[in-house]
């Protein structure tokens, strides 16, 4: 046979592993997953694989595994049934390490190698392979091994304990190829590809399928080639004066094979057979060539933007020249057009232009629908598909008219709008540039409008590109050096400066229901916008910095409304505002009630009365009320209305109230006397006959409709509320509004002080952006001397003075 082959078996085409439990310090393992106890397998023969070298000189071929190296290791278990676990190499250690069930039992072994996930066993054998450099490739060189069966043992060992052995062979064949050139012009060059050739047979396919049953092999039936071409990895390239290519294939007899060198510059071809060579499984043939009659390669693609060479992003204007020069002087192959554009992207759709998010990908040789594209810039040639000569593409009348999209409905048109020229040849090389336009947005701006509470600013943002990578807005005091960040939101269309909150679950106060406090936030004392001061903000979008403005804050000039008084003496006291003194119904309250507060029948129930010496109301329990024994002493903000005939009545909780100016808290004046519970009429499971009874003061910041009704008395009450505890703090079941905050005072006072105490109570906020100075009631204020009167529980002597409420900020 005329193929100047050498050819000879590896010195192990079954080449020995063993496999044992591994005994290595268990810092340098992997971890071990339940169950499993890690494998070692021992190549007794290095020289089996991997990287393979080829001394032509006394006819030896060594070799050795690398750290990437990985084996499918086919475990079954009599019992534990099969796993397929994966060994990798440790090239420290020299051996290939795993994981299989630690269970004593009959093992029966297999190994494939490169590694595969599971069956089927399919090996990528494909016609395009790679190679680093001059060494070999493994990942096409499938090894299996031999069943081999260990009866009552432990995993990795025989039944005596000793190590278990088993062999992979090669299926397939190896060519070994040395290529040298003495070609001055060529020699430095880089070797881009070997393309080997055998002529009517088959070489390689989409897989060579293992069957594990009697460890043989055969190519997929898919994706079979005569030719694999075999290139080099980026920055790997050998110089033709002397590199090296290896090509698993197939064992067979083949007649003729040829290969086809390409270098950056440069091809050759030459045979390698001319009448045939018989390759065994697990044989190498290896030769070397030397090359001569390099051929110039027709010069690479080109692309160069006339009017921009250097690529610099240009600005989209009407009259503007764009004109591209391009050629692949081997012949054009491909040529793709993608542009990234959202404006663009809507019209290029509808054209049936494939178009990922922004991206539109257009073929200009395969995909049909380009013809109308093409139309649009002219020079391009006829047929485009193989050209091989010089032309120019002019898009000067196309991109302006990215200026008229908003014309066209199309109102986002600012930033960058992309256009990528991918055009490749004949011998596979493409080149591929990106004309960058873009029209400009008009500048970011901002502005400053008051805040809802006064500790908080809102900014207005306009004219902030969709593609805006950040967008900041920054605020400070005049005094102060740190800028801080307000919070924008997700269209980036508006920020607010806001205060801290912090977040709590339990309540300050004692109370009977502490452990069910809803999570409430209070705010950190000097965050937000503080009053009097004077600040600066800026708006910061990517690169983009605006001018720095100020404004005022106007919260030290602004006050809420003072609570009525409840002094009868005080100059501003008004009668028509504290209704609760006067015996009727309080229906027409404008600001404090009291429940019960008339005389019908044959009894007087005085529950709220103006006391000269605290200056304030007095509440007071009746202990005497015709069958439900008792009725509390209250005052509260809202309206309360009870027939003439009828044992129960309805407080209308919630008044209108303007606020200006959000409170931190409120200042309280009390003294107040209670006991142990001594009448429960409804029997309500919240306090119980014998217990501490409490009184209760609470004001609650409310964002309602409607007000919030209650009814209580002979009947069992409805509507009672709790802003503290209520599970449902929102909707139609509280005055179709928000619960925005409360204050709320549990007092357990047993003796009367003879004055006032004060008392400042902290708000509890559960929606602190909304602003309530447009509700139709937007305060409550419920005072009662016990906590549960509601359901006529509680010490039926209770009192309580009340003085007035004043506002802390």
């Amino acid at each position: 046979m005329k193929h100047a082959f050498t050819k000879g078996l590896f010195v192990a085409a079954t080449a020995t592993l063993i496999a044992a439990c591994s005994t290595d310090d268990a810092a340098d393992q992997m971890p071990v997953a339940p169950g499993k106890i890690e494998v070692s397998l021992k190549a007794a023969l290095p020289q089996s694989r991997a990287q393979i070298e080829v001394d032509e000189s006394n006819g030896r071929f060594s070799g050795s595994w690398e750290a990437t190296d990985e084996l499918t290791v086919y475990a079954k278990g009599s019992t534990s049934g099969e796993e397929t676990p994966k060994f990798t190499y440790d090239a420290d250690a020299k051996v290939f390490k795993g994981q299989l069930t630690e269970k004593k039992q009959d093992w029966t072994y297999q190994a494939v190698y490169p590694a595969v996930d599971a069956t089927p066993l399919n090996i990528p054998f494909g016609a395009e392979r790679t190679q680093k450099g001059s060494n070999f490739n493994g990942a096409y060189d499938p090894l299996v091994s031999a069943p081999v069966t260990h009866d009552g043992a432990e995993p990795g060992k025989t039944p005596q304990g000793e190590a278990v052995t088993f062999g992979l062979k090669r299926l397939t064949a190896i060519l070994a190829l040395t290529f040298k050139t003495d070609d001055a012009t060529v020699k430095a060059e880089k070797v881009k590809s070997v393309a080997l050739t055998a002529a009517g047979k088959t070489i390689a396919a989409k897989s060579f399928d293992i069957t594990l049953d009697d460890q043989s092999g055969a190519l997929n039936t898919d994706g079979q080639s005569e030719t694999i071409t075999l290139s080099y990895e980026a920055g790997s390239e050998p110089a033709a004066a002397s590199f090296k290519a290896y090509f698993n294939v197939p064992a067979a007899t083949y007649g003729k094979l040829s290969v086809v060198i390409t270098t950056e510059g440069h091809t050759a071809s030459l045979d390698l057979t001319t009448d045939g060579i018989e390759l065994l499984p697990g044989e190498l043939a290896y030769t070397t060539k030397a090359v001569s009659g390099w051929t110039a390669l027709a010069a690479a693609p080109t692309l160069e933007w006339v009017d921009n060479p250097t690529f610099e992003p240009q600005e989209i204007k009407a009259g503007m020249s764009v004109k591209v020069n391009l050629q692949a002087a081997a012949g054009i192959e491909g040529f793709v057009i993608k542009v990234d554009s959202k404006g663009l992207a809507t019209i290029l759709g509808q054209m049936q232009m494939p178009v990922v998010g922004t991206v539109t990908t257009m073929d200009m040789i395969n995909d049909p629908n380009t013809e109308a594209i093409k139309s649009m810039i002219p020079g391009f040639p006829d047929p485009l598909a193989g050209h091989t000569e010089a032309f120019q593409l002019d898009l000067s009348t196309l991109v302006p008219l990215i200026l008229d999209l908003p014309n066209m409905g199309i109102k986002d048109i600012f930033g960058n709008h992309k256009f990528t020229l991918i055009m490749s040849d004949a011998l596979g090389r493409s080149i591929e540039k990106t004309l960058v336009f873009y029209v400009p947005a008009p500048n970011p701006t901002i502005t400053y409008a008051a805040g809802a509470w006064n500790d908080m600013a809102t900014f207005t943002l306009q004219n902030v590109p969709a593609d805006a990578q950040t967008v900041k807005v920054q605020y400070k005091t005049t005094d102060e050096s740190q800028w801080h960040d307000a919070e924008v939101n997700s269209e980036r269309t508006a920020a607010i400066a806001r205060p801290e909150f912090t977040s709590h679950t339990s309540a300050d106060w004692t109370t009977l229901e502490a452990a069910n406090v809803k999570p409430y936030k209070r705010k950190v004392a000097g965050t937000g916008i503080l009053d009097g001061k004077t600040y600066q903000y800026k708006l910061i979008v990517d690169s983009f910095e605006s001018e720095v403005a100020e404004f005022d804050s106007a919260a030290a000039d602004l006050t809420n409304p003072a609570i009525p008084t409840l002094d009868q003496s005080a100059p501003t006291f008004d009668e028509k505002k504290v209704t609760c003194y006067t015996k009727n119904n309080n229906t027409d309250a404008t600001w404090w009630g009291s429940g019960s507060n008339t005389a019908f029948g044959f009894m007087d129930i005085t529950l709220c009365s103006y006391d000269a010496t605290y200056k304030g109301a007095y509440l007071k329990s009746k202990n005497d009320v015709t069958l439900v024994k008792m009725a509390p002493g209250n005052l509260f903000s809202g309206k309360f209305y009870k027939g003439s005939t009828d044992m129960n009545g309805t407080v209308y909780f919630g008044q209108p109230y303007k606020w200006a100016k959000r409170p931190s808290g409120v200042k309280v004046k009390y003294d107040a006397k209670t006991g142990l519970v001594d009448n429960n009429y409804h029997k309500t499971d919240k306090i119980a006959i014998g217990n501490p009874d409490y009184a209760r003061i609470f004001v609650a910041i409310v964002n309602w409709e409607k007000t919030r009704d209650v009814t209580s008395g002979v009947n069992t009450p409805t509507g009672c509320w709790d802003p503290e505890t209520s599970t449902d703090l929102s909707g139609d079941n509280y005055g179709g509004g928000q619960i925005i905050a409360y204050a709320s005072f549990w007092v357990s006072q047993t003796e009367l002080k003879g004055s006032f105490n004060e008392v400042t109570l902290p708000f509890n906020w559960y929606a602190e952006d909304v602003n309530p100075a447009n509700a139709n009631y937007s305060l409550v204020i419920s005072c009662s001397t016990s906590a549960y009167g509601d359901y006529l529980a509680g010490y039926k002597s209770a009192g309580m003075y009340v003085g007035d409420f004043e506002w802390v900020y």
